[in-house]
Order: C-alpha cells, then structure tokens, then sequence
C-alpha cells in the first residue's frame, strides 16, 4: 500500500469520527490557542511599548530621584535626597559632553479653563525649560516654546497640548489667548503637535508646559526635579553619562564605594525593562501551553488505543488481504499526528481570534512571530508521533487469526 493511500485511508476515519476527532484534540487546541494568543498579544504590545517608551530625544537620557521602573514583585525604596534645578545648571557647566541639560517637574490632575469652559482634572502641568521640548522630543505646532528670559522672569506664559486646545479652542486659535491654571492666569504662546495616545491608552497630549520658576512658585521648591541631558554626540553618550554621575556624586557627597542616590535611564534602558517583565509572562503562557499539550497528547494517545481495539477486526482484514505491518503503524501513526495537527490549527485559529479581539480592544496592534506559527506545527507534529507511536505499534503488532475472531 503507497503512503497516499495511507493517508487517505486516515483521513476517512478521521473524517468518520468527526464529533469524537475534535472533541480529542481539545486539550491540543488549548495548548496552541494559549501560546499564540499570549505571544501575539505579548508581541504586539512589544512593538507599541517599544515605540512609546522611546520618550526621550536622541542621545538623551534622564536622571530622577528613583527613576521609573517594570519589577516584578515590590522591593522598599531606600530614601533619598532632592535633585534641585542648580543640580541640573551645574551639569551645564561642568560636564563638556553634554549639550543640553534641564530641570523639569511635573504636577498630575490639573484643569484648564477658559471663557467658562474647563478641562477635565487630569492634565499633566509641567515646570519646563527651554531644554524641554529638544531632550523630550516635542514638537511646537504653533507659536513658540519657552525662552530663558521666560523662566528667569517667572512670565506667566504656556504652551497647551492639543487635547487642550480640542476641548477649550475648537473654533478659535489660541495663541494670545488667556487661559487659567491653578487659579492663575497664563498666556498661551504655543501648541505641541499631537502625538496620540500610548499602548496604555494616556493621551500625550493631554499636557500643559509653563516656566519651572512659575511652577516651583506654584508648588514649592521642596519637590524633586528630573533632569533631562542631552549629549553632543552618539559617539560621546556614554561618556556624557560618566561626567554627569561624577558630577552629581560630588555635589550630593555620595562616599566612594557606596551606589548612586540617583537613577539614570534611557530609551533602551526603559525597553529592556519591559522586555524583563515580558519574557516571565510570554514563560508563564509557554508553560500553561505546554500543560494543556502534555494533557491533549495523553488524550490523543487514549483516543487511538480505543480505535485499535475498536477497528481489531478490520486490522486483521486488512492483514488477511495483505497489508504489511509497517502499513498498520503508518495508517495509525497519521491519524495520530493528523489528529494533533488539526488541533493545532483549531488552536491557531482560536489563538489569532482571541488576539485579534484583545487588540481591537486595547486600540493596540497585533503582531504573531514566525517562530511562532514555525513551533506550533512543529509541536502538533512532534505530539502526534510521540502520542500515536505505541498504538500504532499496537495495532500493527496484532496477530492475524486473533483480531479476525475478535467480536
């Protein structure tokens, strides 16, 4: 018998069974639907992280009391002391690699008004300098951004993000424009062009910049600020980054030996953080998966016993009439594997689904990485050998004149 005629024999015992085939593959589906749909979304969400988490210009990186962090689990913070805007103008002076350095500080759930119409409570009020918008990567739409002489005359000026401007300008340009923040009343002198929503779903441009004098004389002195420094070049970066960890070392009197009271990050820093933090979730996916495959292979295997002691008479026909044992274990050892590749399609095709809606949902794109679609068909074979090897040797081992008399 010619292995085409093998396999269409499998298939129309497959095809024969359709209701208990499917119902086999069950825990083959789970497993492969588990891993697609966490790697896809997983994937996906990489991509949109990856992009968003690119929050600082070029050549840019950022100091701040703790710095942001992706754990898992909690560790206790250690106190300490205030990064201070003359920290940051004492960078400008003695670090030769940088090219910009500035202090900001950022105040969340503020509201706009003007002419009777107010903003909701949650825009983000930034104390900015002229250094803001380059080491952030901003982009003015309109008007200007901030001067030095804005921030060292405390002029009561802002820079509105374009949520803002939607909401309390839908008609009107707004440049020149009084608007009032915290009860005080600022000039808009520019917009920031829109940047959109990030992967988790905040606006960026639900923001508002004014001087980090006027902001400081809003809210006090006695916050942290965090500076934003520029380096000259990418060929200087890390060196940039040397100079200004000496610099704040001696100004904070960190003693030799003893860690930084201060953190450092950078666009790479932040996506390798996530990718941390990924890698144990897309783990934990895998393993489930692989659970719900060791669980459907077991299955399978137990389905394939039962067509053997089912179909013994058939077996032993087909023997009768010359069929070879390796002709058995082929037929049986296909339907195995035919039975877990089914199941994996289903899986797939289950996974993809799910994904397809969790991305819709969170307005995030979806992404299945060929190593994915490469192991899943990959696995689904492996199992199908692996689950269908001893039945198939079972019934291929079956002794003529017994399986002819079996009823």
């Amino acid at each position: 018998m010619y292995l085409s005629e093998v396999a269409i024999t499998a298939y129309h015992q497959l095809r024969a069974n359709r209701l208990r085939s499917v119902l086999t593959t069950l825990g083959i589906v789970i497993g492969i639907g588990t891993v697609i749909l966490i790697v896809s979304v997983l994937e996906g969400f990489r991509s949109s992280i990856e992009e968003d988490l690119n929050v600082l210009g070029a050549n840019t990186f950022q100091v701040e009391k703790y710095g942001p962090s992706i754990n898992v689990g909690h560790r206790k913070r250690q106190p300490r002391k205030d990064l201070t805007a003359e920290m940051a103008y004492a960078l400008r002076e003695l670090c030769p690699s940088v090219k910009y350095v500035g202090p900001e500080n950022w105040q969340f759930g503020e509201s706009v008004f003007y002419k009777g119409e107010r903003t909701n409570p949650n825009v983000f009020l930034a104390g900015a300098t002229p250094e803001f918008i380059i080491n952030n990567g901003y982009f003015i739409g309109e008007g200007r951004f901030l001067t030095e002489e804005d921030v060292r005359s405390h002029a009561q000026v802002t820079i509105l993000g374009m949520d803002i401007v939607d909401k309390l300008f839908p008609y009107t340009n707004p440049i020149g424009e009084e608007v009032r923040i915290h009860g005080q009343k600022f000039t808009v002198i520019g917009t920031f062009e829109a940047q959109g929503n990030s992967a988790f779903g905040e606006s960026r441009d639900n923001r508002v910049a004014i001087p980090i004098t006027v902001w400081q004389g809003i809210f006090g002195k006695d916050h942290s600020v965090n500076i934003t420094v520029m380096a000259k070049s990418p060929e200087v970066f890390d060196k940039a980054q040397d100079e200004v960890i000496g610099v704040l070392r001696k100004l904070r009197k960190v003693p030799p030996g003893e860690e930084n009271d201060f953190s450092i990050f950078y666009n790479q820093s932040l996506i390798d953080s996530f990718n941390s933090v990924a890698k144990y979730i897309q783990l934990g996916g895998i393993l489930i998966g692989l659970v719900s495959l060791v669980v459907g292979g077991i299955g399978v295997m137990n389905i394939m016993l039962v067509s053997v002691t089912e179909r013994t008479r058939e077996i032993g026909i087909r023997k009768a009439v010359g069929a070879r044992k390796g002709n058995i274990l082929t037929q049986f050892l296909l339907e195995a594997i035919a039975l877990c590749i089914l199941g994996g399609f289903l899986g797939f095709g289950a996974g993809i689904g799910l994904a397809g809606v969790i991305s819709l949902a969170a307005s995030m794109p979806m992404s299945i990485p060929l190593w994915a679609v490469v192991a899943s068909l990959v696995t689904t074979t492996t199992i199908g050998i692996i689950a269908g090897i001893y039945p198939a040797y079972k019934a291929a081992s079956l002794n003529v004149v017994d399986s002819l008399r079996y009823e």
